[in-house]
């Protein structure tokens, strides 16, 4: 018998959200005269900028821009070449050997040609686009207070004035706070796109105050790829976590694993961090008898014993311990202390032992 635990924590490990279908409704609202001042558009990679743009149209479609046909069709040429005067796009940057103080403006030529390639490009692959290397991007303060002055003028062409935030998560706390107090009181005729990978990621207050449209049921992971990468490091961290709590010799595989991940790159270390997720997302679907994943999973991974471990007192804390990683991680936190703490707390949730036969 599955217990209702183990009900409530599936539905928190499935991908949320009604796919496109969010995307669509949206459109139609917008279209019926019903256009909200900030949305969030949640999803992977560059695919939320190219939703974004798809709502941009609806708006400069609808009554709500206040444009006539001609102008119109001019307004959404001009946005298919990412061109509009009165459509403004911020990224994460920083600076590089050819751009000292960067801000967004600074890479719009590549942002454009970023936006033409496949839409399943990610964070990682736009900051080797601008050639940060190893660098994180961010969005700071400096371009929180841009969006605030360019929003405050009249718009070029006497339509409303859009801001498109990609990858809103990059933004650093000082930005944040000022982009709160511009979305407490929008100007009249502006609409703010936050585009991000987690809702989660953003500040409470400023995510409550958008309407979301989620497109993350209509992907999933490149498993097959990702195991490739990643399958015999989880494994061996497995094991090591599993043998810790009698040998306390397994600490040193423990530490070993935190000190050779963290030589990685953050975006690989937060691709990790998404695999495993994947990997106790699929074996409480295992445990649950509602989905046979394991076919997936072809290395050393077995997910049919891993799946044992996983029970209602412990997959919350598995997945509250990956996600606030995955968050620290992209907040530029010290990625050894992060493992290894992870590596600790893994060890206690393996041990935890179901409270219910099944």
């Amino acid at each position: 018998m599955v217990s209702v635990a183990n009900i409530i924590l599936y539905l928190c490990f499935e991908q949320s959200g009604m796919a496109l279908s969010q995307l669509q409704k949206s459109c139609e609202n917008i279209s019926a005269g019903r256009t909200a001042s900030t949305y969030m558009v949640i999803g992977s990679g560059l695919e939320t900028a190219h939703a974004a743009l798809t709502v941009i149209r609806a708006i400069f479609n609808s009554s709500f821009s206040g444009l006539g046909l001609h102008d119109q069709k001019t307004a959404i040429e001009a946005l298919d070449r990412i061109a509009h005067p009165d459509v403004h796009f911020f990224y994460p940057t920083n600076s590089t050997s050819k751009v000292k103080k960067a801000s967004s403006s600074d890479f719009i030529e590549e942002w454009r040609a970023f936006l033409k390639k496949d839409k399943n490009l990610s964070l990682s692959e736009w900051y080797l686009e601008i050639g940060l290397g190893n660098k994180q991007g961010v969005i700071n303060i400096g371009e929180a207070e841009k969006i605030s002055k360019l929003s405050a003028l009249k718009s070029f062409q006497g339509g409303p004035k859009m801001f498109v935030i990609w990858m809103a998560e990059r933004t650093n706390i000082s930005a944040s706070n000022k982009l709160l107090k511009l979305l407490e009181e929008p100007p009249e005729k502006t609409v703010f796109i936050l585009c991000c990978e987690s809702e989660h990621a953003m500040l409470e207050t400023i995510s409550s105050r958008c309407q979301k449209i989620n497109l993350n049921s209509s992907q999933s992971l490149d498993v097959s790829k990702l195991a490739q990468r990643f399958d015999n490091q989880f494994v061996k961290w497995l094991r090591a976590a599993f043998k810790a709590k009698k040998d306390k010799k397994a600490i040193n595989e423990l530490l070993a694993f935190s000190e050779s991940i963290s030589k990685k790159t953050r975006e690989e270390q937060r691709a990790f961090l998404s695999y495993c997720s994947e990997i106790f997302r699929d074996s409480l679907h295992y445990r649950t008898k509602s989905q046979d994943s394991s076919k997936k999973y072809t290395n050393e991974l077995d997910l049919k014993k891993f799946a044992s471990l996983i029970n209602e007192l412990n997959i919350n804390g598995f997945y509250q311990v990956l996600q606030k990683a995955y968050e620290d991680i992209g907040r530029n936190g010290n990625p050894k202390i992060i493992f290894t703490d992870i590596s600790i707390k893994l060890t206690r949730l393996l041990h935890r032992k179901t409270s219910q036969v099944e």
